[in-house]
């Protein structure tokens, strides 16, 4: 397998993210794609890659959904592409995480909040796969929040450590009495412990002026990720 790394390149003059040598194809809009939620954005993307592109209304659940379409699927937090159609997630700080099979047949794509990083939707989406394809699978986190910045209270500790307390000292972060929680760790640890091979952008959406934020800007713009198989 070819080293896998992110790097940015340009779609009609606008830098976008993939991670190159991932079995399967992504893409990651930054800051100078504007508001990625757009239909007219979507249509124009699904135009230029000659693909039609699924999404769901993000509700922060660990509801995954299974489609060989295009278009909006309702509500939920994930999704399984069975066809030649491109599965997409909208962020802004929360982490975009694409799952692919070795062989780049079976992808998925989830939305991944603290709150889905909690109900481990990443790992219900591995499994889902790897039922599926019966092969190894790979995960890549896009650009998000990262530990430097994603400063969290003590009730939301408490949670992970109730569900999580083996790997909460691995992603808690102290600092002048204040908290920061490593949500791409976490994730990376979770999928590392059902045998997901896990790659980051090592791109922090908050320190970034490339990517939109919320956390940063209160914002309500969004990036689009997408994954689906190579055609």
């Amino acid at each position: 397998m070819d080293k896998i790394y992110y790097q940015l390149k340009l779609i009609n003059n606008v830098p976008f993210g993939t991670f190159t040598g991932f079995p399967a194809f992504t893409l990651f809009s930054t800051a100078y794609s504007g508001q990625a939620r757009d239909r007219k954005f979507i249509n124009s993307l699904e135009q230029t890659l000659g693909r039609e592109i699924a999404y769901v209304n993000q509700v922060h659940s660990s509801t995954i959904i299974t489609t060989s379409t295009g278009g909006n699927k309702g509500e939920g937090d994930g999704l399984i592409i069975t066809g030649n159609n491109l599965g997409a997630v909208f962020t802004a700080d929360c982490l975009p995480i694409v799952l692919t099979d070795i062989s780049g047949e079976h992808t998925a794509i989830v939305h991944a909040g603290w709150p889905g990083s909690l109900a481990g939707i990443a790992v219900i989406a591995a499994e889902k796969l790897r039922e599926a394809s019966g092969k190894q699978i790979l995960a890549a986190i896009g650009p998000a929040a990262n530990s430097c910045c994603y400063e969290v209270g003590q009730d939301l500790l408490v949670k992970f450590e109730n569900k999580w307390s083996l790997y909460v000292d691995k992603v808690i972060r102290k600092n002048n009495k204040k908290f920061f929680l490593d949500l791409t760790t976490f994730n990376e640890i979770i999928l590392k412990a059902v045998g997901v091979e896990v790659f980051q952008s090592q791109i922090c959406t908050i320190c970034s002026p490339n990517y939109h934020s919320y956390r940063r800007d209160k914002t309500a713009l969004r990036q689009l990720s997408l994954v689906g198989r190579r055609i």
